[in-house]
């Protein structure tokens, strides 16, 4: 396994120094590429270092751990919390955090963090290569199955059972005609350029919608789609044109 590079940002000098000395010790394949106790110093070392994990306080002056965040959005590292108010767990989680300690800092907790923010950066790399071996061979044969990395590992789906697709900021929600539901931590538009677009369709900056799913289009600004399952999808109004045409084609293959 490689190492894992990150940085730690806290305004308190002495738990910079003391989480830094519990990585070397206790988690040797997380290295350290530097410490901030400024936020704003913090936020230019992460754009400029492009860290895989960020250790981060959440109460800082000036600017928090959650505002740093949304500076950055679309986030393309882990990120563990590290607070001394535990009411801030809940927030954290929303925000996709890889892991939540509270100080002093708990050994076992910090391991445990460390090591499920370490698998979920390689699965992203396995995920990473997967998708370029894919984007290189668009001109192959479609493949019947598509990758999606979870926090337990890959998982192969097969295309056709892909009912739509859901963006939740950096997350993509799948959800398939048996009614299972997958998170993928990857964003919509990478999926919008895997799924054939023979089937597959964006109507909104949210959805990516299988059209052999579709029961019943709805009119209106943008109108609606209703699929099989009795979801109902908003078109985008702006994307209503290009759906209502490939929906045609589609319909005239299928004749």
């Amino acid at each position: 396994m490689s190492d894992i590079n990150c940085l730690i940002i806290d305004d308190e000098e002495m738990n910079l120094k003391l989480l830094r000395q519990m990585l070397e010790t206790h988690c040797r394949q997380i290295k350290v590429l530097g410490t901030s106790s400024c936020a704003k110093t913090g936020l230019q070392m992460i754009e400029e270092l492009n860290p895989q994990l960020v250790f981060l306080d959440v109460e800082m002056p000036h600017m928090n751990g959650f505002d740093l965040l949304q500076k950055l959005e679309p986030v393309s590292f882990e990120v563990i919390f590290v607070t001394a108010y535990s009411h801030y767990a809940v927030e954290a989680f929303e925000h996709h955090a890889t892991g939540y300690i509270t100080k002093p800092i708990n050994t076992e907790k910090l391991v445990s963090a460390v090591n499920t923010a370490i698998k979920r950066v390689e699965e992203k790399k396995i995920n990473k290569n997967l998708f370029s071996l894919l984007e290189q061979n668009t001109k192959q044969p479609v493949p019947d199955k598509i990758p999606l990395s979870t926090t337990n590992g890959l998982i192969f789906v097969k295309i056709a059972d892909v009912m739509y697709c859901e963006s939740s900021g950096n997350y993509t929600h799948f959800f398939l005609c048996d009614e299972k539901k997958i998170v993928v931590s990857r964003q919509l538009g990478e999926y919008e350029k895997l799924l054939p677009e023979n089937n597959f369709t964006r109507i909104h900056d949210k959805y990516i919608i299988n059209l052999n799913y579709i029961k019943e289009y709805i009119k209106g600004s943008g109108g609606e789609v209703v699929l099989e399952n009795g979801k109902e999808i908003p078109v985008a109004t702006r994307r209503k044109e290009d759906f209502l045409a490939r929906f045609e084609k589609w319909i005239k293959r299928k004749g």
